[in-house]
């Protein structure tokens, strides 16, 4: 009794192989320029967020030595003030031109220009509100102690909201990770009182800028 030969699996044609082939290929060269992209717009981020862990490292820590410190190593207020200013200025405005350059060649569409710009204008609107409610609850009797602590406090609060919320927009997890540990530190600060929250904003949020400056070059990099 001879065994019957198996029966022919059906061979795919060659057009429709190479179609495949094809549509493979095409999907390999989309995720390339995506990749190509994001690395892209992700280039300058690195030196964004060092310009800004350095601000707020050196900053808040400069408005702790005012009178968190010994007196040998404290700092006088119009120092440490003006320091801080300029530094937050200076991270603000390489932000600026960082973000400009990642963007050379980029041709966003009208709805993620329209986002962007959006998301852009709630960063001023947000702290323009902050500085007059601050304004108000220093005319209605708010005692300085409390002004060093609402300012800075509330001025946290924001980016980290700002950082989450952006993070939603783009699907970004890292900026969700980000504006999420901003937002714990600038309700746990408060709680160590005057001028401790300082070096609090100082080390867990400057420190936080610096470890992601890192973490994103290295992701860069690859």
């Amino acid at each position: 009794m001879s065994i019957p030969d198996p029966p022919d699996l059906p061979s795919v044609p060659e057009s429709e192989g190479e179609e495949q082939r094809d549509a493979a290929a095409m999907l390999d060269l989309v995720r390339s320029q995506q990749d190509r992209v994001s690395k892209q717009l992700a280039a300058e981020v690195p030196l964004i967020l060092l310009a800004w862990g350095i601000a707020w490292f050196v900053g808040f820590g400069l408005l702790w030595l005012i009178d968190g410190a010994q007196p040998a190593v404290s700092v006088p207020l119009p120092v440490a003030v003006a320091v801080f200013i300029v530094l937050m200025v200076g991270a603000l405005v390489s932000t600026a031109i960082l973000g400009i350059r990642s963007g050379r060649g980029i041709r966003p569409s009208a709805e993620a220009a329209f986002t962007g710009a959006v998301y852009g204008w709630s960063w001023t609107i947000a702290f323009v509100a902050m500085f007059v409610l601050g304004t108000a609850l220093i005319r209605n009797g708010m005692p300085p102690d409390l002004a060093n602590i609402y300012y800075p406090t509330a001025s946290t609060l924001l980016v980290g909201l700002l950082y989450f919320v952006g993070g939603g927009i783009w699907h970004a997890k890292p900026l969700l990770w980000l504006g999420g540990w901003i937002i714990v530190v600038a309700l746990i600060a408060p709680f160590f009182g005057y001028p401790t929250h300082y070096l609090v904003f100082s080390v867990a949020g400057g420190g936080v800028f610096l470890v992601a400056a890192v973490v994103v070059w290295l992701w860069v990099r690859r």
